[in-house]
């Protein structure tokens, strides 16, 4: 299974719906140049709703103590920042 390639760096988002390509940021919808990681979301942007900004997923339930397990087949490809 190939990861959507226009969703690859909001996958790794913790806040990221991949239902709808949404999150609290961008309730109807992410923009693509963010969906894609053309731009990265840091800080608040003047367009989003509340506060919210990418937090790597993996990374942070890795702090919680949870041990993740990488999926066979899945590209899990890091996202440059």
């Amino acid at each position: 299974m190939e990861q959507d390639k226009n969703t690859r760096y909001c996958n790794r988002c913790l806040h990221f719906n991949s239902d709808n390509n949404t999150c609290a940021a961008f309730p109807n919808g992410i923009p693509g140049k963010l969906l894609s990681g053309a731009i990265k979301h840091k800080s608040k942007l003047p367009v989003q709703v509340g506060t919210d900004v990418f937090v790597d997923g993996f990374q942070y339930w890795t702090d919680q103590g949870l041990v993740m397990h990488l999926m066979i087949g899945v590209d899990d490809a890091e996202v440059e920042d």
